[in-house]
This record gives C-alpha cells, structure tokens and sequence, in this order.
C-alpha cells in the first residue's frame, strides 16, 4: 500500500476486516504525530484507524519489543495454522502467556454505559465449571519453556459468581503469581 501526503511508512504488517474479518494486508505508517494502520477489504473497501496515539511513545515502546522464546508445547496443533482464525497459542507464537483472560462468567448486572463484553448479546449463561477452570490453568501454567503466572478474571461480571473466592485461591494453587479481577465496580 502507498503512504499519501505527509506519511511516513513504518511497517506492513497483516489485519482483518472489521467486516467480514478476512485476513487482509496492512500498512502501519505515521501522520500528524500518530500512528495509523490502513487496510483495504475487496468486499468492505478502505479502513484507516488509529493504531497509537503518540509516535513518539510508539517509538519509546518499540525498543522494548523483543521475540521470546517460543513455545515447545503449543496447544494449537494444526500443520499451518492461520492467525487469528485457529484460536490459542500454536507454533507461530513467538512468545508466552503473558496475562491470561479467563472468562468466568457472562452474567452481568448491566449497569455500564458501554459493555466491550457485550453480555446482553448472548443469549444464553456461559460459565465453566470449577473443574473446567482449574484445567484451563493447570494447561497455562504448563506451557514450556515460560509458564504463564498471571491471569486475569473476567467475563460479564465475575463476582457475580458466589465461588469467587474459590476460583482465586485454585489461581493460586496452581501456581499463578498474579491474579487480577475484571469488574465494574458496583458490588
């Protein structure tokens, strides 16, 4: 993709369409101050949205990306998996788990002006058993050759959920260091 005006070409990279979510050629490029990424669907047409804020703290942020190590023990198996449509970690992954998101529950109380878990669209209750979440952080906490430490729990509103408690102290049997909650606040 060409850069127009007073752009400066930073990176291609790959995105999808907001749309239809095909995976779509990108260009990530500085105007004004900002970093943008610009992408055009065949079907949806162009897209150019606002990728960070400040150049400069792109650029200060940028000097502290480096690859990890990998994973030996993906838990996507596929021969070539296709990111981001073969969901986990699989070979391509470059690096860990850094902070893991656990939904616990859809269950909301709704009283957000804005829900980036839109739980009134689900029509129906999510929530794994305790069971179902200690193997999901038993199979965090043995990735190789970094296990994941940190974990997040959210959903719809987690502390709806009346064993709460229970699911952290399971975080913290299993070994995670960090446990953080995803709430809105009103309990």
């Amino acid at each position: 993709m060409e850069s127009e005006g007073k752009e400066k070409h930073i990176r291609n990279t790959l995105s999808v369409c907001p749309e239809c979510l095909k995976l779509l050629s990108a260009e990530v490029f500085e105007r004004d101050g900002k970093v943008w990424i610009r992408k055009s669907c065949p079907e949806h047409g162009k897209f150019e949205d606002l990728y960070w804020g400040s150049y400069e703290m792109y650029k200060r942020a940028e000097k502290f990306a480096r690859d990890g190590r990998g994973l030996k023990n993906p838990q996507i198996e596929k021969e070539n998996p296709v990111c981001p449509f073969d969901c986990g970690l699989c070979k391509k992954h470059k690096s860990h788990t850094a902070l893991a998101n656990i939904a616990v529950t859809n269950r909301c109380d709704l009283t957000c002006w804005y829900c980036f878990y839109f739980a009134k669209r689900m029509g129906y209750v999510y929530e794994p058993t305790l069971g179902m979440i200690r193997e999901m952080l038993s199979k965090l906490r043995s990735e190789r050759p970094v296990p994941c430490n940190a974990v997040q729990l959210t959903g719809g509103n987690p502390e709806l959920r009346e064993d709460l408690i229970e699911i952290i102290k399971m975080c913290k049997e299993e070994g995670f260091d960090h446990v953080q909650l995803n709430i809105n606040g009103t309990y």
